[in-house]
Order: C-alpha cells, then structure tokens, then sequence
C-alpha cells in the first residue's frame, strides 16, 4: 500500500516537473521567435498550452502561426483593432499566417484624400496691388460667381478703379445676359489675369463715352447721362458706348474719392469663391 503511494507521489512529481520545464521552454521560444513579428503595432497574443503539448501548432520554433493563434493587432494610437477601425486592413488577423523570412502583412493606413489645387485659389488684392497685376492696357477673362459665365474685357484707364471695356460684341452680349442688360448693379467678380484670379465687383453700365467717336475727344450727349466732355470710349465696334466699372479691396470712386460699399461687399463674396 505504501509502494503504491511512494510510486504515484513520484510519478505526479515527474508531471509537474515536465510540465514546469515544457512551459518554461515554449515561453523562452514564444519571446525568441515572436520577436520576428515586425508588426508597427502593439500586438497580444493568446495560445492555448494545451494546442502546444497536442501539437496542433505547426512549427513555433520556426515563428508559423496557424488559425488556432488569436491574434489581435492594435492601432496604437486609436488603441482600437484593426478588424473594426475602417483606417486599417479589413483583413481578419486570425487569418494571417506570416513566416520567418517572409514579409508581414500589409496595413494599409489611411490618408486624407488630396485636395484637387490644380484650380487656382481666389485672392483677395488691395487695389494698390491690383492695380500692378491689371495694370492699364492689359486683358483678362471676367468670370460672374453666379452664372460662371466669362467674357473678356481690356483695363482702358481709371485711377481710382478699373475703367475697363469688352473686347467685342460677344463680349458686350455675354454681358447684357448676365445682368439682363445694361445696369448700375454690382455683382462679384473674378479677374483672371497672368494665371492669377482675382476678386472684384463690377457693374455693367457704360457711361461717359461714345462709341462712334473717336476715344479722348470732346463730345457732346455721352453715354448714361454723362452730357459733354471728354470722350472715355477706347475699343471700338463692341456695342458698347463708354465704359464700365470694376472695383478691387479699397478702391474707390472717381466722383468722391470714396469707397462704394455695395463693391466692397461684392468683392468679399468673390473673394469666397471657387
């Protein structure tokens, strides 16, 4: 009866001794070879023992994992898994089965979607600036912030602003559709000059100058009840009697030396633009 108990004692001693020894060497091999995992995350991994002593992982020693490995990466910033952070790899990572000297699965981290800067950006110019870029005898491209419809047009003179005309008649229609003929109302601008887009505000009267006369001199009864003087029309043959009015940040009027606010208004709303 004692023999039986010595040998039993004996042999439950042997089995925790082997089981003490077979734990201390899977945890030297897991530390050795899982360090071969060269995830950039912070990484937790389950084992269950008993899938070790039966043998069900393939090869531990050769750093192989099979689907019995829970392995679950985490983004180390979110601190969220990468199986439901829509910024990371859709991938189950239970199902990844990476191998010494083979390459780590592939995360693909999010990035913001680029901005399209192929258009260029509306600037907001100071006429003393603006006056340098659209300086007198220069052409652009006007582009109404409602319609987007363009027409071209060409800086004839003006101090205070920019006294401009159209180019032709195309021009001068495009512009009667815009505001519904011709008319003191204000509207934001863009000036495309230089591959430059400037905001401004215009109004689409032409005064001061007759078309059928020649630019500079004196007449009599000209456009928008200008009455007599010197005759502001420069382009000839567009349908257009005088000139018209386009105002940047700060400019000012002719008449007074100050700024119309119904244009300055105008010009903060293009400066919004796209």
């Amino acid at each position: 009866m004692l023999k039986n108990i010595k040998f039993r004692t004996i042999g439950f001693l042997i089995l925790i001794l082997c089981t003490i020894t077979l734990c201390y060497n899977y945890k030297n091999s897991k530390t050795q070879h899982l360090s071969n995992l060269n995830y950039n995350t912070n990484t937790y991994i389950s084992t269950n023992v008993t899938d070790l002593i039966c043998n069900n992982l393939r090869d531990i020693n050769n750093g192989t994992f099979n689907n019995s490995s829970n392995i679950y990466p985490y983004d180390k910033f979110s601190k969220i898994p990468f199986l439901n952070n829509p910024n990371k790899n859709g991938r189950y990572p239970s199902r990844i089965i990476y191998s010494r000297g083979g390459t780590p699965p592939t995360i693909n981290i999010y990035k913001p979607s680029t901005i399209n800067t192929s258009e260029k950006q509306v600037e907001l110019l100071d006429w003393d600036n603006a006056k340098q870029i659209f300086k007198r005898d220069s052409k652009a491209k006007v582009i109404d912030v409602y319609t987007h419809k363009s027409f071209n047009v060409q800086r004839t003179m003006g101090t205070n602003h920019a006294d401009t005309e159209t180019l032709t008649k195309k021009d001068t229609k495009i512009i009667k559709e815009i505001w519904g003929g011709f008319s003191w109302t204000r509207r934001p601008v863009i000036v495309e000059i230089d591959g430059r887009r400037l905001a401004a505000s215009m109004s689409a009267m032409p005064h001061a100058g007759l078309d059928s006369s020649p630019a500079f001199v004196m007449v009599n009864n000209r456009s928008a009840g200008f009455g007599r003087g010197q005759n502001l029309d420069v382009i000839k043959n567009n349908d257009m009697d005088g000139h018209f009015d386009i105002h940047f940040l700060n400019s000012t009027r002719h008449m007074d030396g100050k700024k119309d606010p119904q244009h300055q208004n105008a010009i903060l709303v293009a400066s919004k633009s796209l």
